[in-house]
């Protein structure tokens, strides 16, 4: 047989059945394009509500979060897990008033604080966190958490252990010294003590 009739014969076979292939290919895209190539990512993130998307990225963080308490209260206990908690939560208020200033949330009395410490705990914890805010002056306020995203994963997940309280209280301390130096937020009430509701007491010192 002639090598050379052979090699071209093979090589025109292969050509032909690439180009049929192609066709193919090229045909299942025109007749399905759906199918063939898929929706792009802004397409399939169009379908998800920006409030959807809010709301599922929330109850990740607070489940992250709750379960990176647990594990710490399990592996050092009680009271370093207080000390760890206090230091990090503070530091993380803090860091949550300077993106407060990013999205232009503006004021430094007792008043505009309660706002601005609800708003981005409500960016954080989702759209269902609900807050009342009573005694509204701008040298003193009470904030009340009626409805609390961590807490309602706490009681889902069946967990006993106070693991929200020195949170609350080192966060909204360390966002209000950012705020103003002569804020101070205390914790009153909270839920995981036996109360119906957290609850903060907000002053602005003279």
């Amino acid at each position: 047989m002639d090598r050379r009739i052979s090699d071209t014969t093979r090589r025109g076979f292969l050509k032909t059945l690439a180009v049929g292939a192609g066709g193919y290919a090229l045909g299942s895209v025109l007749i399905q394009p759906m199918d063939a190539m898929g929706e792009s990512l802004q397409e399939n993130l169009g379908k998800v509500p920006i409030e959807a998307r809010w709301a599922i990225s929330s109850d990740g963080l607070v489940n992250y979060q709750l379960s990176n308490f647990k594990a710490l209260l399990d592996t050092v206990g009680r009271d370093k897990f207080i000390e760890t908690v206090n230091k990090n939560s503070f530091f993380l208020g803090t860091q949550s008033a300077g993106l407060a200033k990013k999205f232009e949330f503006t004021g430094s009395g007792a008043k505009s604080f309660a706002a601005m410490s609800t708003a981005m705990v409500t960016v954080y914890y989702g759209p269902k966190q609900e807050y009342t805010i009573e005694e509204s002056t701008p040298e003193k306020v009470t904030v009340k958490c009626v409805n609390c995203a961590f807490w309602n994963a706490v009681q889902t997940r069946k967990i006993t252990e106070d693991l929200c309280s020195t949170n609350s209280q080192a966060w909204w301390s360390g966002f209000a010294q950012a705020v103003n130096p002569k804020l101070t937020s205390t914790l009153v009430k909270a839920r995981p003590l036996g109360d119906s509701v957290c609850e903060w007491a907000i002053e602005l010192k003279a």
